[in-house]
């Protein structure tokens, strides 16, 4: 069983500044793409070295496929894409590629990942931490 501690914390609304609580994951820390490296090469036939190899190669090719403007299907992953952001116009010839503002960097997990992940996926709220001097 995987445990996600949380804290609770205060976010004031842009709207009306009430002021509401609410989870916020606490990180447990940073994995890096060695120890996922070490981690998959004691699963399979493929060695650590192998393992790096393969990452940077991903890491080189899906840019060129995301700024193709292809959608990017890893299997029992997800769908990795790009979106749009832009400035509309009155009329479709006044569009120009100076309208558009920003680029989105999406990813849409699969079913199964997602499953994997919540599959026994609990929840602890972090314990205050005591700040009376009398204790």
């Amino acid at each position: 069983m995987n445990v996600l501690s949380f804290n609770v914390i205060p976010r004031k609304s842009p709207r009306d500044k009430s002021v509401k609580y609410y989870a916020q994951p606490i990180t447990a820390g940073k994995i890096t793409t060695e120890d996922l490296a070490k981690e998959i090469a004691g699963r399979c036939s493929l060695t650590y070295g192998d393992m790096l190899n393969v990452f940077r190669n991903l890491a080189e090719v899906i840019p060129k496929y995301l700024s193709a403007g292809f959608h990017i299907n890893i299997k029992d992953l997800g769908i990795l894409f790009l979106s749009l952001s832009s400035k509309g116009t009155e009329t479709k010839d006044k569009f120009t590629a100076d309208n558009i503002r920003r680029v989105g960097f999406h990813i849409y997990f699969s079913s199964s990942f997602k499953n994997n992940v919540l599959q026994e996926l609990r929840f602890e709220k972090q314990k205050e931490k005591n700040t009376d001097p009398g204790d």
